[in-house]
């Protein structure tokens, strides 16, 4: 089920739909002309499929800012205004205010969610890139010690010091709760996690923020105490 959200999300449905009514379109239009001429004329016809796809279209549209309100209904995230189908979310957590918002991802993919934290005041740099791969992660990244989390993410380094603080006990319970594919960034100023697609799960959507502010509040910690 994972997998079909991931690569199967709107904006492919939208592409899917959009070639299946063309296809059958022309093959009604041009191997049944004779016999869709005793009911329409050919304008008729364009016209009545244009007005099935555009219903198909709402119909996808509909679904997706079902999913998105699911998430404002379901979760302590609050629109941060009305108006959009998928307006940027907020909720406080640990201390943090945490965001959610949908992000483009290029023209061919779809469009995924990002849930951030800022971690200000970080004076050493730093830039932790964590993805999430369910299993086979020990052989591909940076190796932390916890098998569990080895298997699970891919570890990977370019910027960085006492790391070790930062993921602590806390900090690694909270990411080895996460079952949602997406990529964990640590820099100086943001904790974020980015999910590559948008139809989220309120508990997915949770413990992703959980997360997130888990992270954010274990370096401001480390930086109140000098450490970071």
């Amino acid at each position: 089920m994972t997998r079909l959200r991931r690569y199967f999300g709107e904006r492919h449905r939208l592409l899917v739909w959009t070639l299946l009514l063309a296809g059958g379109g022309w093959v009604a239009l041009t191997e049944f002309e004779r016999t869709l001429a005793t009911y329409a004329d050919r304008p008729t016809a364009i016209a009545a499929l244009a007005g099935v796809w555009l219903a198909g279209v709402l119909v996808v549209r509909r679904r997706e800012r079902r999913a998105w309100r699911r998430l404002i209904d379901e979760t302590p995230f609050e629109p941060q205004h009305e108006g959009d189908r998928r307006p940027p979310l907020q909720r406080s957590l640990k201390g943090s205010v945490i965001t959610a918002e949908s992000v483009g991802r290029g023209l061919v993919r779809q469009r995924g969610i990002r849930i951030e934290a800022t971690a200000g005041g970080v004076t050493e740099p730093i830039d932790v890139t964590l993805t999430y791969v369910g299993s086979g992660g020990t052989e591909r990244g940076i190796r932390t010690g916890t098998d569990a989390l080895d298997e699970r993410f891919v570890f990977e380094v370019d910027a960085g010091s006492n790391l070790a603080s930062v993921f602590d006990a806390e900090v690694q319970s909270a990411l080895l709760d996460i079952s949602v594919p997406g990529r964990l960034r640590i820099d100086g100023r943001h904790v974020s996690y980015e999910i590559p697609f948008t139809h989220v799960r309120p508990s997915e959507l949770g413990t992703v923020s959980k997360t997130v502010a888990t992270i954010a509040a274990r370096m401001e910690h480390l930086v109140g105490a000098g450490r970071l």
